[in-house]
């Protein structure tokens, strides 16, 4: 039979291992909740991380592209008169109407393209070949500074709205020597259906001469080898974003306003070619002017190919 003093420490040990039982429960508690809250903490941490990752991303991509505005337009030959307009003085009526049988005859020539992408990548180059029956012309298209007119050259390349259409126009000035394309119509008054928006060059050495009255611009030097867009802009009337297809090439350092939108520059191997076309002169136009006309010698795009090149 147990003594009061057993049974009271038997008491005390029983109280001390509740005790320690419920010491024990606390400390797996804590450790519990302290290894949940740093699973969640981690969590929030990788996912804001996560987050703030994306958003630097997106914010770097978005800032590659630029948003074009692509016009439709309507096609100039809807504008052409069925005849010659009876206010032509007699003199000139051959002359128009030599001019009028061109048009007509371009118009049944006309083709469309579809719009390039709205989204346009603002730095980077694409090699372009002009394969035409006087040689090859390659021509190295840098999309900085006019991102929407080289997508779109780029976009007109990749539809064959090149193809198989001729250089219409050449010019021999002393201050303007150029090789117009561009045109399946031939006559100047081609395009695919839609325009670009207008972006003008800033960086052009000024020409030395002395800026016009109206827009308060000097000429300025497009280098021998400038592709540049062609357009029929009109300051006098506000008339602005016309450059579409067509596009002309710098046989020789000439001198222009800085109205045409930049695309790219010849290669060497494509001078070459240019100074031949150059060579064999010109044929000049209905309005008569020997140094305006069309190439002596046809010039005629089979193909124009393009690869994407540098995205960077």
């Amino acid at each position: 039979m147990s003594t009061n003093e057993e049974r009271r420490e038997a008491a005390k040990r029983k109280l001390e291992e509740r005790l320690e039982r419920e010491r024990q429960e606390k400390r797996r508690r804590k450790l519990i909740i302290a290894s949940v809250s740093t699973v969640v903490v981690v969590a929030i941490v990788a996912t804001a991380t996560t987050l703030i990752v994306k958003k630097v991303l997106d914010d770097r991509e978005a800032a590659r592209w630029t948003s074009c505005a692509y016009e439709d337009t309507p096609s100039r030959f809807d504008q052409l008169p069925k005849e010659v307009p009876a206010e032509v003085p007699a003199d000139q009526r051959a002359q128009a109407q030599a001019y009028l049988d061109e048009m007509k005859a371009g118009e049944a020539k006309q083709r469309t393209s579809p719009k390039p992408d709205s989204q346009q990548l603002k730095d980077g180059t694409a090699d372009m070949v002009l394969d035409t029956n006087q040689g090859a012309i390659p021509i190295t298209l840098q999309r900085t500074g006019a991102p929407c007119n080289t997508g779109a050259v780029i976009s007109l390349a990749e539809n064959n709205f090149y193809n198989n259409s001729p250089c219409h126009r050449i010019t021999e000035s002393e201050s303007l020597k150029v090789l117009q394309c561009g045109d399946p119509t031939g006559t100047g008054a081609g395009g695919p259906g839609w325009s670009s928006p207008d972006e003008l060059p800033t960086d052009l050495k000024p020409a030395g001469q002395p800026a016009d009255p109206m827009t308060q611009q000097g000429p300025v030097i497009y280098p021998r080898g400038t592709v540049a867009i062609a357009n029929s802009n009109n300051p006098q009337t506000g008339q602005s974003n016309t450059g579409s297809s067509q596009f002309f090439l710098v046989l020789q350092d000439s001198q222009l306003a800085p109205n045409y939108t930049v695309v790219g520059k010849v290669d060497p191997g494509g001078l070459t070619v240019l100074d031949k076309i150059a060579k064999n002169g010109l044929t000049p136009g209905p309005n008569g002017n020997a140094q305006d006309g069309r190439p002596k010698q046809p010039v005629d795009i089979a193909t124009a190919t393009v690869d994407a090149g540098s995205q960077d």
